[in-house]
C-alpha cells in the first residue's frame, strides 16, 4: 500500500493538467498514488492522463458531481495520509516529503497545509499566500475570521476522518471551508507549514474568479453556522439575543455580517482571556 494518496479532482482540464502531473511526478518521496477523479471532462482530459505509462497513477472516470467524487477518491484512496491537489496548480519537488515528515514528528497534526506563491500565465501577478502559521490555536475561532488551508496544499490523516464520519458535504465553492470546520468540531488539529510548498495558478476561467459571488455568499453561510456552534458551546441567553440585534442592523444595511463576526471574534478572545486571569 503507498503511504500516501495523492487526490486529484479534475474537469476539462486538458490545458494545465501535465504540467500538474509532472510536478507530482518529480517529486522525491516517492511512496504514493495519484488518484485522479474525472468529473466528467468533455475536452482531452482523459487523453492526456492516459499518455501517462507510470503505475502510480489511477484515473476514475465519473459523471460530474464534483462533491460525490471528491468523496469516492476519499474512499478509494489506499494511503494512510490523503494530499490535494488541483489540476492547474504544480508542486514543489519537495512538498510531500515535507509535510508527511511534520505530520510523523507530531502525530497529533489532523490537517497539514502549506503557503504557495501564486502566478500567472499572463505574467501580471505574482503574489504569496501565507496564512496561518504552524499549528493554529482555537481552531474554531480561527476558523469564524478566515479560512486559512489552502484546499490544494492539504494532507490529511485519512483514519481520522473515517474514525468521526466526517467528509465533503454540500457547500459549493466553500466545501473545504465547511470540512476543516467540521475536522476543528471533532477536536483535529490544523497546522500550517510556513513553507511555501505549492504554485497556486490564477486565471479568469478559475472557480476562484468565475463563482466569486458564490464563494462569498457560501462562506458567510458557513461562518454563521460556526458563530451559532460556539454561541451553543457558551449558552448565554445574552450574546443570542445580541446577535439577533445585529442581524437586525444588518437586515437594514447598517452593518455587514464581516462587522458581526468581526464584533463576535473580538467578544470571545476578550471573553476566554478574562476567564484565564
Amino acid at each position: 500500500m503507498p503511504e500516501i494518496t495523492i487526490l486529484m479532482p479534475v474537469r476539462n482540464g486538458e490545458k494545465y493538467i501535465k504540467e500538474s502531473i509532472d510536478s507530482i511526478l518529480k517529486q522525491t518521496f516517492t511512496d504514493f498514488e495519484l488518484l485522479i477523479m474525472d468529473d466528467g471532462s468533455t475536452d482531452r482530459t482523459v487523453e492526456r492522463i492516459e499518455r501517462y505509462t507510470d503505475e502510480r497513477i489511477r484515473l476514475i472516470r465519473r459523471k460530474h458531481n464534483f462533491i460525490r467524487n471528491l468523496n469516492e477518491g476519499l474512499e478509494l484512496a489506499l494511503g494512510a495520509y490523503i494530499a490535494r491537489m488541483d489540476a492547474d496548480d504544480i508542486m514543489h519537488t519537495e512538498r510531500l516529503r515535507i509535510q508527511l515528515k511534520r505530520m510523523k514528528k507530531n502525530p497529533n497534526i489532523t490537517v497539514c497545509g502549506t503557503w504557495a506563491k501564486i502566478f500567472s500565465d499572463k505574467g501580471n501577478e505574482r503574489n504569496v499566500f501565507h496564512f496561518g502559521h504552524e499549528i493554529i490555536c482555537e481552531p474554531v475561532l480561527e476558523l469564524l475570521k478566515y479560512n486559512m488551508l489552502l484546499h490544494p496544499s492539504v494532507m490529511v490523516k485519512k483514519e481520522f476522518l473515517f474514525n468521526h464520519h466526517i467528509k465533503y458535504q454540500n457547500y459549493p465553492y466553500v466545501e473545504d471551508y465547511k470540512l476543516w470546520f467540521d475536522i476543528a468540531k471533532a477536536g483535529g488539529i490544523l497546522f500550517v507549514e510556513p513553507q511555501e510548498l505549492m504554485m497556486l495558478r490564477r486565471s479568469d476561467t478559475q472557480v476562484t474568479v468565475t463563482k466569486k459571488e458564490e464563494m462569498f455568499l457560501g462562506s458567510i453561510r458557513l461562518r454563521k453556522e460556526i458563530l451559532l456552534y460556539l454561541l451553543s458551546i457558551y449558552d448565554n441567553k445574552a450574546l443570542n439575543s445580541l446577535l439577533s440585534d445585529l442581524e437586525y442592523l444588518e437586515k437594514n444595511k447598517w452593518m455587514s455580517y464581516e462587522d458581526i463576526f468581526r464584533f463576535f471574534v473580538n467578544l470571545f478572545n476578550r471573553m476566554q482571556s478574562n476567564s484565564r486571569i
